[in-house]
C-alpha cells in the first residue's frame, strides 16, 4: 500500500537566499491558527502592491497529476492542514510514504502527542513505514534541519514517478500558501484523475484584491498630497 502525499505549498516558491531582494517580503510566521489562515494575508499582500510588485503565485501544478500511476479504486483525501496525513482512514495499511513538499514535516521540535503539520511523519515511521520526500526544484533542502527519522530526501527530478500508488492525500496548507491562490489550488483538486473526499469543510477564503488594490491607490494619493506640501514629488498615476 503505497501513500503520495501532496502539499501545495510544494508549488509555491519563496526566495532561498537572504540575499534576495524578495526576501523580506516573504518573512512571514507560521501558524495553523484562524489569523494565520485569513487575516494576516492582507497585510502581507500589501507589503507587495505598495511597492507596485505582482502577488506571488502558485505556479507548476498543471500536470503533476499525470506523473503518476493510480491502482483501480484509488482515492484522494484531501483538508487544508498536513497533519491529517495521519488520519486513520488514510494512514490505514500504508507500507511507503512518498512525500512532494517544501518541507520534510519528519520533526523540527520535541513532539507533542498527536500529529502536526511539521511531525506527521514521525508518526509513520513508528509504524515502520518507508518514507521519501521530493523537494521542488526551486527549495534548498540546506534550509531544512535533518529529519528526527529515517527519511529518503530528493530534489524532485521531473518525469514520471515509478510505481503505483494505492492511495492520495492533499493539502492546501493555508498557512504557508496565500488566499489568493486558492483558485488554483481547487483546480489542482478537480485535476486528480481520482475520486474525491474531504476530511474537513474546505472552502476558497475570502480575499478582496479589488478592495485591497482600491487602499494602495488611496495610500499613493495621500503619500502624493504629503510630498506635495513639501514642495516636491511627481503626481501619482
Amino acid at each position: 500500500m503505497r501513500l503520495l502525499v501532496v502539499d501545495f505549498d510544494y508549488f509555491f516558491p519563496l526566495p532561498q537566499s537572504l540575499e534576495d531582494p524578495l526576501a523580506p517580503l516573504f518573512a512571514w510566521a507560521h501558524f495553523e491558527t484562524p489569523y494565520h489562515l485569513g487575516e494576516v494575508w492582507e497585510g502581507r499582500a500589501l507589503a507587495f502592491l505598495l511597492r507596485g510588485l505582482p502577488l506571488p503565485e502558485a505556479r507548476g501544478w498543471e500536470g503533476f497529476w499525470d506523473r503518476f500511476s493510480f491502482a483501480p479504486g484509488a482515492r484522494l483525501f484531501y483538508t487544508d492542514s498536513n497533519a491529517l496525513a495521519f488520519h486513520p482512514r488514510v494512514r490505514e495499511g500504508v507500507e511507503e510514504v512518498v512525500l512532494f513538499d517544501a518541507h520534510h514535516d519528519a520533526g523540527y521540535r520535541p513532539l507533542g502527542e498527536e500529529p502536526a503539520c511539521d511531525d506527521w511523519m514521525v508518526f509513520y515511521a513508528r509504524q515502520g513505514v518507508a518514507l521519501k520526500v521530493f523537494y521542488p526544484p526551486w527549495r534548498d533542502p540546506a534550509h531544512e534541519p535533518e529529519p528526527q527519522v529515517p527519511l529518503e530526501r530528493a530534489l524532485d527530478p521531473g518525469g514520471r514517478v515509478e510505481g503505483v500508488f494505492h492511495r492520495a492525500f492533499l493539502c492546501r496548507s493555508g498557512a504557508w500558501v496565500p488566499p489568493w491562490a486558492d483558485g488554483a489550488f481547487f483546480r489542482f483538486l478537480e485535476a486528480a484523475p481520482l475520486s474525491r473526499e474531504a476530511l474537513e469543510p474546505l472552502s476558497p477564503r475570502p480575499f478582496d484584491l479589488k478592495a485591497l488594490k482600491r487602499r494602495v491607490e488611496e495610500e499613493a494619493l495621500g503619500l502624493w498630497i504629503l510630498e506635495a506640501l513639501r514642495g516636491h514629488g511627481p503626481r501619482p498615476r
